[in-house]
């Protein structure tokens, strides 16, 4: 599956994900948004605000750094 945009591998990422990112729509977000999908597609998608969605991402993110040391 190879490497996400974190450096980490992508089964990894997953795992955390699963484990840490309880809310369905914001995982969701979190994996298109790694998968390229633009922060405008994504809010046009789940109805929010591109900030809304690059802060979802954010906080997503940070998640899955912190609990992987």
């Amino acid at each position: 599956m190879g490497k996400s945009k974190l450096n980490l591998p992508r089964s990894l990422v997953i795992e955390l994900a699963d484990e840490w990112i309880w809310n369905a729509r914001n995982k969701e977000i979190f994996f298109l948004k790694l998968e390229g999908s633009t922060h405008e597609e994504l809010a046009e998608k789940y109805n929010l605000s591109a900030q809304r969605v690059k802060e979802i991402y954010k906080e997503c993110k940070n998640l899955i750094v912190e609990h992987s040391k």
